[in-house]
């Protein structure tokens, strides 16, 4: 009689065991694709906005409204110089020698 008591307690705890865990199980899927859910909605939002980036920025759009808004023209090609032209900065060293410290200093 005992063992047949013991077997149905048993019984009845692994299976309140097992059906908690499907519980476990169910509500983890349902996060699952909720994300699922909130990822593609964000990647069609990306999508979106980078259809509108692209839009935003088009070249002759922006020139449009640099001559509109800010008064800007185009470059003409007097205005282009050669690459000679542009003044190079020469690397001079310069060593001064400090007497009192013993410390050599290095201007560039």
């Amino acid at each position: 009689m005992r063992f047949v008591l013991l077997s149905c307690l048993i019984v009845a705890v692994l299976g309140s065991g097992l059906y908690f865990a499907k519980l476990t199980v169910d509500e983890q899927y349902r996060k699952l694709k909720q994300l699922e859910l909130e990822i593609k909605s964000q990647t069609e939002h990306n999508y979106v906005l980078q259809a509108e980036w692209t839009f935003l920025t088009r070249p002759e759009r922006l020139l449009r409204l640099s001559h509109s808004l800010l008064g800007m023209n185009s470059i003409t090609p007097e205005r282009i110089l050669p690459i000679s032209s542009i003044p190079m900065r020469h690397s001079v060293t310069t060593s001064i020698t400090n007497a009192d410290a013993g410390v050599e200093n290095v201007v560039y």
